[in-house]
């Protein structure tokens, strides 16, 4: 099988643990799989297996990225799937016009690549765990405490299903504060 990608920011790690300790609270037995602090990352663009070779090309385009440092801060917990067999639990992002101007600026400057967005809307999120793992089914109940931290960059990474970390970073883009 050939290495899959994705650009995403990385969590920091004194949030990621926090989120972690959060997680560790609700003695979780839901999910067949908890995201390890370290693997914590908002995803901008999926891009999966690099069918074209494209990815040192995409490695430069996403150089062209310009804008300034912005905050995020962390709002509640929420699931997508079945509410009561929910795929995935995920922490949510407050609504940020900054984070959604980035993730535009990864998909324009990926045009020129064969690389096509996943269809599906943006929903900015932290995934904290994945795979129901069966039983009853219910309606989950979690809540997490607000959490703000900055974003000063954004990476484009290569998924490593065995390793740990999971996510390798190819290519660091430093958002820069300078930018008009």
């Amino acid at each position: 099988m050939k290495p899959h990608y994705f650009i995403g920011i990385k969590i920091p790690s004194a949030i990621s643990k926090k989120l972690d300790e959060e997680r560790r609270s609700w003695n979780m037995q839901s999910h067949k799989r908890q995201t390890p602090p370290q693997d914590m990352h908002i995803t901008l663009l999926f891009i999966g297996e690099d069918v074209y070779d494209e990815i040192g090309q995409a490695e430069k385009l996403l150089s062209s990225i310009k804008q300034p440092p912005f905050s995020l801060a962390v709002d509640g917990i929420k699931a997508f799937g079945n509410p009561s067999t929910p795929r995935i639990i995920y922490a949510s992002l407050e609504n940020s016009e900054e984070l959604q101007g980035l993730q535009r600026q990864v998909l324009e400057s990926l045009e020129p690549l064969q690389i096509r967005p996943d269809p599906k809307e943006f929903i900015p999120h932290i995934t904290l765990a994945s795979k129901w793992a069966g039983g009853a089914p219910g309606e989950p109940q979690f809540s997490i405490g607000k959490m703000r931290f900055e974003v000063t960059e954004f990476s484009l990474f290569q998924i490593a299903p065995k390793e740990n970390p999971r996510y390798r970073k190819i290519a660091n883009y430093v958002l820069e504060k300078d930018v008009e």
